[in-house]
């Protein structure tokens, strides 16, 4: 997750870079400033901690949660009302390339 100023134009520019870095990298968002990627062995992850260090902009705060899979799908979703069509996630729903 990340918290990143959007005063400037350039701070603006950061942003966008910044994004467009989580994107073109395999991140999934999940809200508004909370991405997730799935990693499969801790080599990976620290290669992957150590490549979005050199990308966070200058004024920006990036903070960092390692969970497993199955902690991460069994995340509960607290909803008013459950959106129409969303899929949830089950350990049951894994697909094994």
């Amino acid at each position: 997750m990340f918290d990143l100023p959007v005063d400037t134009s350039r701070e603006r520019r950061a942003y966008r870079h910044f994004v467009k870095y989580l994107t073109n990298e395999g991140y999934v968002r999940i809200q508004y400033s909370i991405y997730s990627k799935l990693i499969f062995n801790r080599g990976t992850l620290l290669h992957q901690m150590n490549k979005l260090k050199r990308e966070v902009p200058l004024n920006g705060t990036v903070q960092t949660l390692t969970v497993t899979e199955k902690q991460f799908s069994e995340m509960a979703y607290l909803v008013g009302e459950a959106p129409q069509g969303m899929i949830g996630l089950r350990t049951d729903r894994v697909i094994e390339l």
